[in-house]
């Protein structure tokens, strides 16, 4: 016969005493407390990172808005000075701004009729 150690029979993996009892609460707590402490940590850093991205995403917007105003003022004063460019050549010439107009509309009209 073998005689078994006491605290060897214990620690077996195939032991049949209840773990749960003496220091199982502790570990319980302590490992729930890690968890815990762990998700709040994430839920911290993805707080942070979703401020920065809206930081980000409102800087965008103003930015794109600016631009927009810009290029829309560029373009009014673009055809602002077509405009002048044309009144002045058919305040120039007048009868050949008449002949190019009604060239332009032969051959529009022919386009569209095809």
């Amino acid at each position: 016969m073998t005689a078994t150690n006491p605290t060897t029979a214990t620690n077996s993996p195939m032991s049949t005493q209840d773990h749960t009892t003496g220091g199982g609460t502790e570990n319980f707590s302590t490992t729930t407390a890690k968890i815990t402490s762990a998700a709040h940590t994430a839920v911290d850093i993805a707080a942070e990172n979703l401020a920065h991205a809206e930081k980000a995403l409102r800087e965008a917007r103003i930015s794109a808005g600016e631009k927009v105003s810009e290029t829309a003022q560029q373009a009014k004063s673009y055809s602002e000075d077509a405009l002048a460019t044309v009144t002045a050549y058919v305040g120039h010439y007048p009868l050949r701004s008449v002949g190019i107009a009604l060239a332009a509309g032969f051959l529009l009209s022919a386009l569209l009729k095809k």
